[in-house]
């Protein structure tokens, strides 16, 4: 089996029924599919062969969604790229991948023109969209291609993608998932997180980051309707849930907090929300669980790119127990237990599991588990080792099995040679009362080796003075800031997550001098 057998599925069983909603575009899954085997015979045509690479520089659009079934039918490996990725950055991901296929939006084609020089294993560049003026063009290839299933098949253990990481670490490095893995890491979700075909699920996050491929993937598994959007932005986003009634939302927390500032937020109709997920932040769930028209619940849980999906989840019981009783109020701050199809251990620098509660590197072996980073066996060696994928997060396991992030392993300040945990500091300083966002970074020091650092948004008027004062209160001494940084808001990566890199070269670069309006 393969990713491109479920679309087939549903065009057989719900073959009529809505399946994917994008602005005024509505697909039945008969449709769907239909275009995905045209997308797939046209390429065939073109000389694809099973294995090849194809980089798609799209955002979210029914092209994108077309043409990753598509090549899942046939096993040509996609490689989803931001539509903002600079031309070094096509250029490197296309030559590492040795890629022979383009496909991608009218907006990104000044660029590929100016490149296209760099890209010589490239033998056809798709456009998207009007006035492209690249070589192929995407409808009129459609429109010469037949709608049956192409006479090539992908195998389970084939690539499906390779997703480039962010590389916040260094140079980013091309994770090589198997249709196994995506079938199993969606099966492992659907099993924890029940969804039906009656569903429907709303997917705004870009699909180049990886996340909403996950779910898109998912909700295809469940025959479950698909409303996308272009992007993420709260107006539109609200506009959605009113119109269009889905029953299931997926949104990181720092989009949500982004629809909290709208000034329809509170007043919005979230009657129809079953499922919201993944909510992980405790400030997060108690705003959306006190909102007058949400009666739903909350998922969550650990997920990474290497893991494939999720490998802890945090149930609506495990939310509603939180919620209704204050001696488990705890359970908010959690990762939930480990899926059925995943193994997760805390682990130590021999890969021995530390004693319950203790501090150690979470682990995780399963079949979502990636294949490894392409043609890097150095770098793979290094996260996969012993049957287990070391995420390079500390964790800490109680005694019934919840998983605690204690933060990034390269994230560990080590101050005056004592270990500080950003994740000890942070909720502290949310405790006061006086900041809404709060993200703790070790910068160099000459007297400490690296010092703690807090970079913060005020939700009320404070000083540095008053929340080191106030840690000073609750953490021991060497846990405290030394210094505190004030913005308007933190940086963010394309997914919503805070960008401690970015962090950290704007406190190193000012010198830690009080940022106000840095966005």
């Amino acid at each position: 089996m393969n990713i491109g057998d479920t679309l087939l599925h549903n065009a057989r069983v719900r073959g009529r029924r809505e399946a994917l909603v994008l602005g005024d575009t509505r697909l039945t899954w008969e449709a769907w599919n239909a275009a995905a085997n045209r997308f797939a015979n046209a390429l065939l045509a073109l000389g694809a062969r099973r294995g090849d690479r194809m980089v798609l520089l799209l955002g979210n659009s029914v092209p994108f969604s077309v043409a990753y079934y598509g090549l899942a039918k046939i096993g040509v490996v996609s490689a989803p790229l931001m539509t903002r990725s600079s031309a070094a950055e096509i250029a490197g991901v296309a030559g590492k991948l040795r890629a022979r296929f383009v496909l991608a939006e009218a907006a990104v084609a000044p660029l590929l023109a100016d490149i296209r020089g760099e890209l010589p294993s490239v033998e056809a560049v798709i456009g998207v969209g009007e006035g492209h003026g690249l070589t192929f063009d995407y409808d009129a290839l459609l429109a010469d291609a037949a709608p049956q299933e192409p006479p090539v098949s992908a195998a389970a253990d084939d690539a499906l993608t390779i997703k480039f990481t962010s590389g916040t670490t260094g140079e980013p490095k091309g994770c090589v998932r198997t249709h196994a893995n995506f079938i199993a890491a969606a099966t492992g979700n659907i099993i924890e997180i029940p969804i039906s075909d009656a569903d429907t699920g709303i997917v705004s996050a870009p699909l180049a980051a990886g996340m909403a491929i996950s779910q898109m993937t998912m909700l295809v598994m469940r025959g479950a309707r698909i409303v996308m959007l272009p992007r993420f932005e709260p107006g539109a986003f609200l506009h959605a849930v009113e119109t269009e009634r889905p029953s299931l939302i997926y949104l990181m927390d720092g989009m949500t907090r982004r629809l909290f500032a709208h000034p329809d937020f509170d007043t919005a109709d979230f009657s129809s929300v079953r499922l919201y997920h993944p909510v992980n932040a405790r400030d997060v769930a108690l705003r959306l669980h006190a909102h007058p028209t949400f009666k739903g619940g909350f998922t969550s849980g650990y997920a990474s790119s290497e893991g494939g999906g999720l490998i802890s989840v945090k149930t609506p019981e495990l939310y509603a127990a939180a919620f209704a009783d204050a001696k488990d109020a705890h359970l908010l701050d959690c990762l939930g237990h480990e899926t059925l199809l995943n193994r997760v251990e805390c682990l130590d620098d021999d890969l021995a599991p530390v004693p319950t509660g203790e501090i150690g590197e979470l682990a995780v072996r399963g079949p979502s588990v990636f294949q490894g980073y392409w043609e890097r066996p150095e770098e793979t060696a290094k996260v996969l080792r012993d049957g287990w994928l070391l995420t390079g997060d500390l964790a800490r396991r109680d005694d019934n099995g919840f998983i605690y992030l204690q933060g990034r392993k390269r994230d560990l300040i080590r101050s005056g040679n004592l270990s500080v945990y950003p994740s000890e500091v942070e909720p502290v300083l949310l405790a006061s009362g006086k900041v809404s966002v709060a993200c703790i970074i070790g910068v160099p020091d000459l007297e400490w080796g690296e010092k703690v650092v807090a970079c913060v948004v005020r939700k009320d008027s404070c000083t540095e003075e008053e929340l080191i004062r106030f840690c000073r209160g609750h953490l021991a001494p060497y846990k405290c800031p030394k210094t505190v940084v004030f913005f308007d808001a933190l940086p963010t990566t394309d997914v919503g997550k805070i960008d401690k890199k970015q962090l950290i070269s704007i406190v190193n670069d000012g010198d830690a001098a009080p940022k106000e309006n840095v966005r």
